[in-house]
């Protein structure tokens, strides 16, 4: 069955696809995480923490009160 997969590079996503996990780690070199079939909740640049299991998305600039990150 075919799922979104993220390749990551130091815990943050590089890359999503979709194909079949065991073939994406089969094929692909690096960190990869399967991230089902669901609706996409990640995007590139998202933070993959292992602890809890769930991927937290970037800080920018207009987040953050006084404008620094």
């Amino acid at each position: 069955m075919k799922n979104y997969c993220a390749l990551l590079a130091n815990g943050v996503v590089t890359q999503i696809i979709v194909a079949d996990y065991e073939w994406a780690t089969a094929n692909h070199r690096g960190e990869w995480h399967d991230l089902g079939g669901e609706p996409l909740t990640v995007g590139i640049g998202f933070t993959y923490d292992a602890v809890n299991d769930v991927f937290v998305a970037p800080v920018t600039e207009s987040e953050t009160p006084d404008g620094d990150l």
